[in-house]
Parts: C-alpha cells; sequence; structure tokens
C-alpha cells in the first residue's frame, strides 16, 4: 500500500499575521517573528448540524496548553 503523504495546512501568526504552511510534526512557530501562537485558517467545508463545538476552537485550546506546558 502506499502511504498517503498529509497536506500542509496554512496557519496564521497571532502577532504578526504572517502566514506560515506547517506539516505533521513541524515546530508550531512563526518563520517570521517566533511567535509561538498560530491560528488555522477559515476554511470552506460546513460543519455537520449538531456540532458542539468547531475544530478551530479546539485546535486553538490546543495550542494554548502546548504552549503552556514548553519548557
Amino acid at each position: 500500500m502506499d502511504p498517503q503523504q498529509p497536506e500542509p495546512v496554512s496557519y496564521l501568526c497571532g502577532d504578526c499575521g504572517a502566514e506560515n504552511t506547517l506539516k505533521p510534526g513541524d515546530v508550531i512557530q512563526c518563520r517570521e517573528c517566533g511567535y509561538r501562537i498560530l491560528y488555522k485558517k477559515r476554511t470552506r467545508r460546513t460543519s455537520s448540524p449538531g456540532h458542539c463545538c468547531s475544530t478551530s476552537f479546539a485546535f486553538k485550546v490546543m495550542l494554548v496548553v502546548l504552549f503552556c506546558t514548553l519548557p
């Protein structure tokens, strides 16, 4: 079987607003200013009805947890 390569995802820096493209395993850090909080760009996908929380919110919470646990 041929393993599929995950597509890179675009994120916006929370400080300078620069667009960063990250792949799984990349360091979560802006390549322009070094800021460590990045926001996932909105997609055109529609969420399913009855979905209680957005993926975007869950991702922001994950970033905050990662940021707070760094040495």
